[in-house]
């Protein structure tokens, strides 16, 4: 498949794999893009090829993948509509440049402190388009507390890898109100489904509380119940999308490995705390089914 960029010369279309394929589903046609961690600029080298956004900036602070998306610009023939930019974060974009953001394939915490790094930037932002690599679930809650809404959360499967990518919006999506109600349904139905003789405690619920479900007892059901519907995706498991299942069973496995190696030891605070992962597998093992429904 061919596509003939502005300057009139034939090439040939830029492929992505599925995560980049995922990310790029979420772009909002006609906008200005920023690609923070560019890397080859192989993102906004599709975009534009067809036709999606109007122009873009792709940012590295690395030299060598700076110098890659240079190389892969200038080989398509879009140096005049993308432009890369050797930096950190949102620093050498300026205000008013963009309203879209691509972050991914970073740290989740390191996503959010990018965020955060340049306000005036990001009081033009519309859509932000995140693909953390851990701590997911604080990229989510953090969001949604600065009332950003979640327009879409999705999970897509790259050479044996699992990747969260959320997409963030300004005016339309799920707000923080919209999240915690849906989350009392499935807390609600989860928890009758799971047997849990103890009624959900709905305060727990409350965004925010991320660390803090489950804090007050190790072994209380529904407190973990409340921490992995937080971590799993409240959204992805409302549809029940097929990928958690993998992430389920893997994160079972590897409780079971580290209780296993907690066996060694006879001391009271190890033995309190494979006590409590053990409890976290039944809620776990719960989930399982239910998706499995």
């Amino acid at each position: 498949m061919v596509v003939i960029v502005k300057n009139d010369r034939v090439k040939k279309l830029m492929k992505l794999g599925p995560r980049l394929k995922t990310i790029a589903s979420f772009v909002p046609r006609g906008t200005n893009l920023a690609d923070i961690g560019t890397d080859h600029a192989y993102l906004p080298v599709n975009l534009l090829q067809q036709r999606v956004i109007a122009k873009a900036i792709g940012v590295d602070n690395h030299r060598g993948p700076y110098e890659s998306a240079l190389e892969t610009v200038r080989a398509h023939g879009l140096t005049d509509m993308i432009e890369i930019r050797l930096g950190n974060g949102l620093v050498p974009i300026k205000k008013g440049e963009v309203e879209t953001l691509v972050i991914a394939g970073m740290g989740g915490k390191n996503i959010l402190e990018i965020l955060q790094s340049n306000p005036p930037v990001m009081e033009d932002i519309r859509t932000l388009i995140l693909q953390p690599q851990g701590a997911e679930e604080q990229v989510r809650v953090q969001l949604l507390l600065k009332e950003w809404k979640l327009k879409a959360e999705c999970l897509v499967a790259e050479e044996g890898f699992i990747y969260y990518v959320f997409c963030f919006s300004r005016l339309e999506g799920y707000s923080l109100k919209d999240i915690e109600s849906k989350i009392k349904k499935l807390a609600t139905d989860l928890a009758e489904f799971c047997g849990f003789w103890e009624q959900v405690d709905l305060d727990k619920i409350k965004a925010g509380g991320i660390e803090s479900a489950g804090a007050d007892s190790i072994n209380e059901e529904s407190s973990i119940l409340l921490k992995y519907i937080w971590k799993l995706g409240p959204l992805l498991l409302w549809r029940k999308d097929k990928l958690l299942l993998d992430i389920v069973e893997k994160t079972i496995e590897q409780q079971q490995r580290i209780i296993k190696s907690m066996t060694r030891t006879k001391r009271r605070e190890i033995e309190q705390a494979a006590k409590g992962l053990q409890a976290e597998i039944h809620v776990l093992e719960g989930i399982k089914k239910w998706l499995l429904q």
